[in-house]
């Protein structure tokens, strides 16, 4: 159970995100071209840009409808006016397990609570659907999501190299 200054940050950071012009929602076909831009963006701006990388590392992407808009997977998007400022997803790994994932903000964006948004929700809809837990995997350049995750109690689990990038990951037990 969260205690009272939890609850309190975490319903702030919901009417912040109100007042700024932010909407969590959830994804629609008409976002597939600034997801991908985004997607596109986050790869470069944190490094994980990896050039020689097996395009259908990104097939999900191609496939949101058919891969996340499904029983027990989802895709989010956070909107500002018009603009897509954020992303995430959740998929089913096993009947226990779900994998986070495409968490996305955009540079404009970061460092103002839209992470930490993104991943509640994400949790919420997990324990809505029955997980007990919650894997993932970033890169060892990644230093500002690694921070968010473990701040919300993921654990490192492993590390495996994949070219020049580090795989780090990490996995959270719901209660």
């Amino acid at each position: 159970m969260r205690n009272k200054e939890q609850v309190t940050r975490n319903k702030g950071q919901a009417a912040r995100l109100r007042d700024l012009g932010v909407q969590v929602r959830t994804y629609e076909p008409r976002d597939r071209e600034q997801v991908w831009a985004l997607h596109q963006e986050g790869l470069r701006d944190t490094g994980a840009f990896y050039p020689n990388a097996d395009p259908r590392w990104d097939d999900d992407l191609r496939r949101i409808e058919e891969v996340y808009l499904t029983e027990g997977s989802h895709f989010w998007v956070a909107e500002a006016g018009d603009r897509l400022v954020g992303m995430t997803a959740v998929l089913r790994e096993e009947v226990e397990t779900a994998r986070l994932r495409r968490m996305r903000v955009t540079a404009g964006w970061r460092r103002r609570g839209l992470g930490q948004a993104l991943l509640e929700v994400a949790e919420k809809f997990c324990r809505r659907h029955g997980y007990r837990r919650i894997v993932l995997d970033t890169t060892d350049r990644q230093q500002a999501a690694r921070r968010l995750y473990e701040r919300n109690g993921y654990v490192r689990t492993g590390e495996r190299q994949l070219g020049e990038m580090q795989m780090v990951f990490y996995r959270k037990e719901l209660a």
